[in-house]
């Protein structure tokens, strides 16, 4: 088991780290400019099955960047979603690829409070273009530290934090297979929709990877332009 360290102001008595890489692949789009419509349109495409969607809002936080960070490079996301379980709160600190990244980040501690106390390490493999290029999107890698409580952002995330809750929200209807492939449809509080196909696996290999460009081959054929923004961006950004 690696040894937990504390680190700054966010360090805890209890410390929860992630033991092991798991990887995420991630394609979104804007169904108004061109692809599947809708989630359910996209699963019943690519043949993920869910008869049970499930719906969600997510709400994200301002946090204070931590203490102990390199660069610039790294930095902390946060949100708060919900859905018919109740709330659940998440911290995340990502950062680009790098085996210093990875280093850091596999040492990290929680600064959540809350019950069912879940960590980890996870590689996020993003296919994405440069704003304003028709070019066919690449495969974009970062590192992350994640932890999630099941409990509300107010009683999860410690005065140290500094944590602020958006002033909108992100309504979700999420289609899972049984195998973690996932289509979300995201309404953003713009106004605007999007939609994102996902698929988690515990080590990600090049079998996994050419599973998922040839998914993403197939929405692109269908349509589909990959949007250079992060969701985390897209479900952040509050209308004046």
């Amino acid at each position: 088991m690696r040894t937990c360290c504390l680190v700054a102001a966010l360090a805890l008595a209890t410390c929860v780290c992630a033991h092991a890489d798991r990887t995420e692949y991630a394609f979104r789009w804007d169904p108004a400019q061109g692809g599947p419509a809708t989630a359910q349109q996209a699963a019943r495409q690519l043949g993920i099955a869910d008869d049970k969607p499930k719906a969600l809002v997510v709400r994200y936080l301002d946090v204070r960047r931590p203490a102990g960070l390199p660069d610039d490079s790294y930095g902390a996301v946060a949100r708060e979603r919900t859905d018919d379980d109740g709330p659940e709160s998440m911290y995340k600190v990502r950062a680009p690829l790098s085996k210093a990244a990875r280093k850091l980040l596999s040492t990290w501690s929680c600064p959540l409070a809350g019950p069912k106390r879940e960590s980890k390490l996870e590689v996020d493999v993003n296919w994405a273009v440069d704003e304003g290029t028709d070019a066919a999107p690449t495969p974009r890698e970062a590192i992350s530290f994640s932890c999630s409580v099941e409990a509300a952002a107010d009683a999860a995330f410690p005065p140290a934090t500094g944590m602020v809750p958006k002033p909108c929200v992100n309504h979700v209807r999420r289609f899972k297979s049984q195998d973690d492939w996932k289509v979300e449809e995201w309404l953003l509080p713009t106004g605007k929709r999007v939609v994102e196909l996902s698929f988690t696996v515990k080590k990600g290999s090049p079998a996994h990877r050419s599973a998922f460009q040839q998914r993403v081959d197939a929405l692109r054929e269908a349509g589909a332009r990959s949007l250079a923004d992060s969701k985390t961006l897209l479900g952040s950004t509050c209308p004046a």
